[in-house]
């Protein structure tokens, strides 16, 4: 048998976009699969994907950047375009980018999802009044994980 992983595996010499990840983040769960990871040492690279399995045997997030109403309380969720580790403060002024009560526009960024030097904004999707976080600061978060609803204008 030969080994043929050389025509299995794609080129990996730059970092996928996040709608990919997130494709990958979705095979990876509807196959029971916890995690993945590429690189490639030649060119710096080194990319893990960590999916959190239900009880049901896993689905990945649908897009989060769309807007999730919850429709009992007629909130709207604030998913996580990336994966990362949660900044609910603003790195250079040391405050919170939406405590809960604060008013947001639709675009405002939210939070940061930091992976190393890179720091990814979460936007709000709709403009409102922050009612509730959920997010934690620090902790690694997921493609689509909600961090904050708002309650929309």
């Amino acid at each position: 048998m030969s080994n043929r992983s050389g025509q299995m595996v794609p080129h990996f010499d730059r970092l996928p976009e996040p709608e990919q990840i997130g494709q990958m983040a979705t095979w990876l769960a509807q196959a029971g699969l916890e995690s993945l990871e590429l690189s490639n040492e030649a060119a710096g690279l080194k990319l893990r994907i960590c999916v959190g399995q239900t009880a049901s045997g896993a689905t990945a997030p649908d897009a989060p950047t769309a807007a999730q109403p919850d429709v009992s309380a007629g909130l709207v969720a604030v998913k996580t375009p990336y994966f990362g580790h949660l900044c609910l403060t603003h790195p250079q002024r040391d405050s919170a980018f939406s405590p809960v009560g604060a008013k947001v526009a639709q675009g405002d960024i939210v939070a940061l999802l930091t992976l190393d030097s890179l720091q990814l904004p979460v936007r709000a999707s709709v403009a409102g009044t922050v009612a509730t976080v959920t997010g934690q600061a620090g902790a690694l978060v997921g493609y689509g994980t909600t961090i904050m609803q708002i309650q929309p204008d």
